[in-house]
């Protein structure tokens, strides 16, 4: 009578340990699946690009350049359509509208978190209701003020300047501020004699990096990918982005889409992402996991 619980504990410790052995594998099986879906398309753009389209539309699937990793798409890209010029335009809008957005959205989000003024919260809410509306409801809007007002068309200043005041991202690095910066800190140097700008600039800014590189991978990727704002301000050949060059080379195309030229353009397109996100993955990390731990 005495044995029996001695003999059942070892087979129960066993039957919950295969089933966290199955639970893990199955995750992990499914995360590996999951992955796989997500890169299949990126993989499929990055072979394709060495392609011709023949072979990209032959019966029988090529998972791998049949010919070899041949350059002739990227070459015919630069030379028809002169592609150097548009990534370039597309990095150079992104930078700019990244250092522009994280030098306003940081001050503003550090006076909506720390400073006291009349009407704070109240301007605070207003700012996000911003953030609810459709981007198709002042879409017309933003045109006739940035061409019809400001002339600014065939500028990248409609892209800029707007952005620079950027609702999320205020919102965005007020509750990081919040959650990260004590009052205390900001008293004890008030004591020592520091500005409200140098506080900022000594203590604040250093504490706020993880936050502020989120911000910034999120509005560098959002504006080098920008399409409809480009297609509706830019004419000029030498100003249009990298997405507005590809629909323009596939809307000129006589016969039809060179999927081999588009891919190559796109695989293109991508590499500023990729540089700039794996440059600043564990800052990326950082500030996501601090963000989601102290808010």
């Amino acid at each position: 009578m005495v044995a029996a619980p001695s003999t059942v504990r070892p087979a129960a410790r066993w039957s919950r340990r295969v089933m966290r052995l199955l639970t893990r594998l199955l995750l992990y099986l499914f995360l590996v699946l999951w992955t796989l879906i997500f890169i299949f398309p990126f993989y499929s753009m990055f072979v394709g690009s060495f392609m011709d389209d023949a072979a990209l539309f032959s019966r029988d699937p090529h998972f791998w350049p049949k010919n070899g990793f041949d350059l002739t798409s990227y070459r015919q890209l630069f030379a028809e359509i002169g592609f150097g010029r548009p990534l370039f335009n597309s990095f150079y809008l992104a930078v700019v509208r990244t250092l522009g957005v994280l030098f306003f959205s940081s001050l503003a989000g550090f006076t909506f978190a720390k400073r006291r003024f009349p009407g704070r919260d109240k301007l605070f809410f207003l700012m996000l209701i911003t953030m609810m509306l459709p981007t198709q409801i002042t879409l017309i809007p933003w045109y006739l003020l940035m061409v019809k007002t400001f002339k600014w068309a065939d500028t990248y200043w409609p892209f800029w300047l707007p952005e620079w005041a950027n609702a999320f991202g205020i919102f965005w690095m007020r509750q990081y501020i919040a959650a990260t910066i004590p009052d205390e800190m900001l008293e004890a140097a008030a004591i020592d004699g520091a500005s409200v700008f140098g506080t900022f600039a000594r203590i604040v800014l250093p504490l706020i990096m993880p936050g502020m590189a989120v911000l910034g991978i999120l509005n560098f990727v959002d504006g080098f990918n920008q399409f409809l704002g480009p297609l509706l301000i830019l004419t000029d050949p030498d100003k249009i982005t990298a997405p507005l060059a590809l629909a323009n080379f596939k809307g000129t195309t006589v016969i039809a889409p060179r999927y081999s030229l588009m891919f190559a353009g796109s695989t293109l397109a991508t590499i500023p992402l990729l540089v700039v996100f794996f440059a600043f993955q564990k800052q990326l990390v950082s500030g996501i996991m601090s963000g989601a731990i102290k808010g």
